[in-house]
């Protein structure tokens, strides 16, 4: 090759390099200066959401929550039940209707219809309803705009954008960093989103929140009094 072509080439080269860079996406904004105001815990609240979730959509969600405690109940239009579920601390329990008893669930577990499952205790289900983050949260390192925090034997990590400082994303992660859970969140009304897709592996769901209002704790459902299934009354 001649010097002179060779020396376009690399003024060419030069050239190309110099617009990609120009033209490379943006990196992600750091985390609003505001964003430790999300960073309690949720007051008791009561929610109203149309969920879908395993191909069944227009569903009722009702969930109450606070002080560790956690009430939530799925309903068929026009008002045909379709799990009740009660979680305290480490345990919990989703009724069995037809049964007339009530089955224990694994800790850490919220179950959902069609098999659907969600692996959050009360407090992370309610963080997550109220678009906040656990009161130990910090700065993820190498993440920007991202922070984290330590849930016992889980990560959580949320993403913050925006001012008013808002909760946009959240993942959970396991001890050995795999991600177990994801959730985007949207249409923010304060720190409440008003819309949810959560994922946990192949199950996703949708939740359009209607109605929200701090509330007492929940106190146990009434059929928290049924006898364990599998064991005779």
């Amino acid at each position: 090759m001649r010097p002179h072509r060779s020396a376009a080439l690399l003024v060419a080269l030069a050239s190309a390099a110099g617009a990609g860079c120009r033209h490379a996406a943006a990196p992600p904004a750091p985390l609003p200066a505001d964003w430790r105001s999300l960073a309690h815990d949720p007051a008791p609240f009561a929610a109203l959401y149309r969920l879908a979730v395993g191909g069944q959509r227009n569903l009722i969600l009702t969930v109450r929550g606070g002080a560790g405690r956690l009430a939530l109940t799925v309903a068929v239009p026009p008002g045909g039940a379709a799990l009740a579920v009660w979680v305290a601390g480490d345990e919990g329990w989703v009724e069995r209707v037809k049964e007339r008893c009530r089955e224990p669930l694994p800790r850490g577990t919220i179950p959902l219809p069609g098999d659907a499952s969600l692996p959050l205790d009360a407090h992370l289900a309610a963080l997550l309803l109220s678009g906040l983050v656990p009161a130990v949260a910090r700065e993820a390192p190498g993440a920007p705009g991202w922070v984290a925090a330590g849930v016992g034997d889980l990560e959580w990590r949320a993403r913050i954008e925006g001012t008013p400082a808002v909760c946009t994303r959240a993942a959970v992660m396991d001890a050995s960093g795999r991600t177990v859970f994801e959730a985007d969140l949207s249409s923010p009304v304060g720190s409440v989103p008003g819309g949810l897709v959560v994922a946990a592996g192949s199950q996703r769901a949708e939740m359009t929140l209607q109605e929200w209002h701090v509330a007492e704790p929940p106190g146990p459902p009434a059929w928290r009094s049924l006898p364990p299934c599998g064991v005779a009354p």
